[in-house]
């Protein structure tokens, strides 16, 4: 028998995959499935190292140790691996591996005989991904899920809203001990802890009724050699949802905040009206009484050689008069029953006249008062008694909230169609707390006999009486500053 020829014949016939390697893992025989799998012929391969031609680079040295661990023990091992085709295919193999010894047991050559397992590796590998996929996917819902249940939730606001979602998205992505987000909305930001942007980022927009509101941004640390893809298809689309689930929270929490806001204007509207109402019923029936009262205490005190404590009496009854006078007119002004007459006004000889009224009190509490003019300031159409008004108002404030003495300045300006008119002092300032309520009628911080709560009230009707706008800012410790703007052009003015 040709033993030769019968070897080739074995080699040939063989279902699986047979080839010998010498003890260096140099190629001496391979059959024809070995020609077929791997596009290479055996002219080809006889004397080429096995693990240079077939193994991945970084993957030869740990193979080629393995092989030759196992063809040691001196049984037929088994050994499962992957060889790289011609074409650069992948191609997984288990093999089973045996000794092949000459006559004196010394190891001559490996004998391989392995058998193609690349379809069954691949479906396993489907199914794993599709388990994958499916707990990933699971994470996802469980995410949108929490992050729905937090935008139905009415009790949070805003801010509480997206500091807990921002916490909670991390556990939908595949690693979220390594998952970083940051979301900014407007001049608002959140973070999970220890955020940093690398080099693996999605950045999503919120779009709230077509206008970018923000962004939110995913970073993941992704190791080197990373299996899978950092982003699978399904982060991609929970990203974008979440930012469309935080557009609509946004836009519901602006809604819900834009209603409480209109309703307690709404409120606060007929509070007003109904408090006008009254303030002026009460103006009118007390201004009769009170003038006739006004008017005979001083015909009275015109009468010669009044007793020295009569005079007195007289000169407080007077006085009070004048005091009650002026509250009437704050009623009357509050209740906008003084409609402004508007004519071509300076409101720079305005302001001057007005400050004569405060000179006295000024002295007497040592009070610097400054004015800065514009000379190229423009007429505005106003009335000048209602806008001395304004400025005795805001003057007397500042005087009696510096009575320590002080520092009030008064500037005028032009800016395109407005006037502005700025009344600073540098006082104790305003507590933000009372900030918010300067403006509502009767509130004041002043004793009993030294305010009504009028005053500011008033300030604030006659400006919007003439289209105006005040804003005011405070600081405590610093001062207080008020900045009136009006416009030097107004058509069809009305009291509104």
């Amino acid at each position: 028998m040709n033993l030769q020829e019968y070897y080739d014949t074995i080699m040939q016939l063989s279902h699986g995959i047979v080839v010998t390697l010498d003890l260096n893992g140099e190629i001496i025989h391979g059959n024809t499935r070995l020609e077929n799998i791997t596009g290479y012929s055996m002219k080809e391969l006889a004397g080429k190292d096995w693990f240079e031609t077939f193994i991945a680079r970084d993957e030869r040295e740990d193979a080629r140790r393995e092989v030759f661990r196992k063809a040691k023990e001196n049984k037929i091992s088994k050994i499962s691996g992957d060889i790289r085709t011609r074409g650069g295919s992948k191609v997984y193999i288990d093999w089973n591996i045996k000794q092949l010894t000459d006559s004196r047991s010394n190891i001559v050559s490996i004998l391989c005989v392995g058998q193609d397992v690349t379809g069954h590796m691949l479906r396993q590998e489907g199914l794993l991904y599709e388990r994958f996929t499916l707990i990933e996917r699971n994470k996802e819902l469980n995410c949108l899920f929490e992050i729905s249940k937090l935008g139905g939730d009415l009790d949070l606001n805003l801010k509480e809203t997206m500091d807990r979602i921002i916490q909670l998205m991390p556990s939908g992505f595949q690693n979220p001990e390594k998952t970083h987000v940051r979301l900014r909305i407007g001049n608002l930001s959140w973070e999970t802890p220890g955020y940093r942007k690398t080099e693996n980022f999605l950045v999503e927009a919120v779009d709230a009724h077509r206008d970018i509101r923000g962004t939110i941004t995913v970073a993941v640390e992704a190791p080197e050699n990373y299996g899978r893809p950092v982003f699978i298809d399904d982060e991609k689309d929970l990203l974008m949802t979440v930012a469309q689930q935080i557009a609509i929270i946004v836009a519901k929490k602006e809604i819900k905040s834009a209603k409480i806001e209109l309703e307690q204007q709404l409120r606060q509207a007929d509070r007003l009206a109904k408090i006008g109402q009254f303030s002026a019923g009460v103006a009118h029936e007390i201004n009769e009484p009170l003038s006739n009262i006004l008017g005979y205490a001083q015909l009275a005190l015109q009468t010669p050689e009044l007793q020295d404590q009569v005079r007195m009496d007289l000169s407080s009854i007077v006085d009070s008069s004048l005091h009650a006078r002026e509250i009437i007119k704050k009623l009357m002004f509050f209740s906008r029953q003084l409609p402004p007459q508007l004519i071509p006004t300076n409101i720079n000889e305005t302001i001057t006249e007005a400050l004569r009224i405060t000179e006295t009190a000024a002295k007497r509490n040592d009070i610097v008062v400054k004015c800065d003019f514009a000379a190229d300031l423009p007429s505005v159409p106003a009335d000048p008694q209602h806008i001395k008004q304004v400025i005795v108002n805001l003057a007397a404030n500042a005087i009696q909230a510096m009575s320590g003495g002080g520092t009030l300045e008064i500037r005028t300006l032009s800016d395109k169609n407005d006037a502005y008119i700025i009344v600073e002092d540098n006082g104790p300032g305003i507590p933000e707390a009372e900030l918010k309520q300067i403006f509502n009628p009767f509130f004041t911080t002043k004793d009993v006999d030294k305010g009504t709560g009028l005053g500011l009230s008033v300030v604030l009707g006659i400006v919007k009486a003439h289209k105006g706008v005040i804003q005011v800012r405070s600081e405590p410790g610093k001062g207080t500053c008020f900045e009136i703007a009006l416009p030097c052009q107004q058509n069809n003015i009305t009291d509104d």
